[in-house]
């Protein structure tokens, strides 16, 4: 009977140190340093995890490549962050194709869809490909030939600037016809070193191409490709570099 007794306080504890185990594990997949927007990191979307023992699995082999840090899987399992021992010591393309290697599916986690209207040929297709994947962070998802239309994955911490996604298609030949919309807000006005301040930092949003402050009039005049950033974004970014507030009736809306 003390055997019997000893033996299901044995099994017990080995249950609840497997819990706490399973439980810690599951808590820190997406808790290791690094990753995020940060220089050395790169967040993916994540497909194909169903379950904990598969993010483990999957949070593990990643981890044996030399050029990686860590590997976090959110608790949902949807997204992955990896961060890497130094900017360019792994692209995201090899990150993603180790992903794909373990059985799983993985991209970068914002879209865009540009269309381009001097695709002709096949030859073009390919040129277009590969100017677009070696821009960091960004890689080329399809082309649709027909609908003239290029479909790109990108990450903001490896690009930072849409235009430089513009220009290098302008570079290499290609026309892309992304609408430029442009919106006036009208604050309660900010001082000089405010303004300077909203300038930069609305150039630092993905998307947009052109930021500028009249002082005198407490106007905010900001121009962005048409889909790549919202309205909401360049409030916030307004009153909280500008300590200002967004008069959000005076918001006009222009395209280009």
């Amino acid at each position: 009977m003390k055997a019997l007794l000893k033996c299901m306080m044995r099994s017990t504890s080995l249950l609840l140190v497997s819990f706490v185990l399973l439980s810690t594990i599951s808590n820190n997949l997406y808790a290791c340093g690094g990753g995020g927007s940060s220089p050395d990191g790169i967040t993916l979307k994540l497909r194909g995890v169903s379950d904990l023992a598969e993010a483990i699995k999957l949070k593990a082999t990643l981890q044996k490549n030399e050029a990686i840090k860590c590997a976090n899987i959110s608790p949902d399992k949807t997204e992955i962050c990896v961060s890497i021992l130094c900017p360019g010591a792994i692209t995201e393309e090899q990150i993603i194709e180790a992903i794909k290697d373990a059985g799983h599916e993985a991209s970068l986690p914002g879209y865009l869809t540009v269309k381009i209207d001097n695709i002709i040929n096949e030859s073009d297709v390919k040129k277009l490909r590969e100017c677009l994947d070696e821009l960091p962070g960004v890689t080329t998802s399809n082309i649709d030939f027909a609908a003239k239309e290029v479909t790109i994955n990108y990450y903001e911490g490896w690009i930072r600037f849409a235009r430089k996604i513009v220009k290098t298609l302008e570079d290499n030949g290609f026309r892309a016809l992304v609408p430029i919309d442009t919106f006036i807000f009208e604050t309660e006005g900010m001082a000089e070193v405010e303004a300077h301040d909203v300038r930069a930092y609305l150039l630092g949003i993905f998307g947009v191409s052109r930021s500028d402050v009249d002082l005198d009039t407490g106007e905010v005049n900001v121009s962005f490709y048409r889909g790549w950033t919202t309205k909401e974004k360049l409030i916030k970014t307004i009153e909280d570099r500008g300590n200002t507030k967004v008069k959000r009736d005076f918001v006009v809306s222009k395209t280009s």
